[in-house]
């Protein structure tokens, strides 16, 4: 599936670009929190010493980021966007893919979170970058 990209969120990808010296493979904006999809072994770069990175641009755009790292295999993934993760198991009949992902019940608020925000954000990255229909939180 292609990603489509507003103006916005290409701005806000090239300033993380020209910061950081990442390349952005995504961006969502969601209220007050934009997320960033970086390339596999980028992250440690995109956050910079103590985080130095990631303060930059919330102080400049002055909204929170959050960094994933892409993975061109889906398992490792959704281990990226769900690190709490104890089992996953993907479900492809052909026609769509449906991602099952087990954590402790303990875990579970943190994964969904506030209103289903942080579900709805890693469901939207798995739809974009992976084709995957559905994510199921047991």
């Amino acid at each position: 599936m292609a990603v489509t990209l507003t103006t916005e969120t290409i701005k806000l990808i090239n300033l993380f670009e020209s910061i950081t010296h990442v390349h952005v493979k995504d961006c969502l904006v969601e209220n007050n929190t934009v997320y960033f999809l970086v390339e596999e072994g980028m992250i440690r770069k995109a956050i910079g010493v103590n985080g130095i990175s990631v303060k930059t641009v919330e102080a400049l755009i002055k909204k929170n980021v959050r960094i994933y790292e892409y993975s061109k295999d889906l398992l490792k993934f959704i281990k990226n966007l769900i690190p709490q993760a104890r089992d996953i198991r993907i479900k492809n009949n052909g026609e769509s893919i449906i991602a099952e992902v087990r954590v402790d019940n303990k875990s579970k608020p943190i994964v969904i979170g506030r209103e289903g925000r942080n579900i709805k954000v890693i469901k939207e990255f798995l739809k974009r970058n992976h084709n995957v229909k559905d994510l199921v939180v047991k």
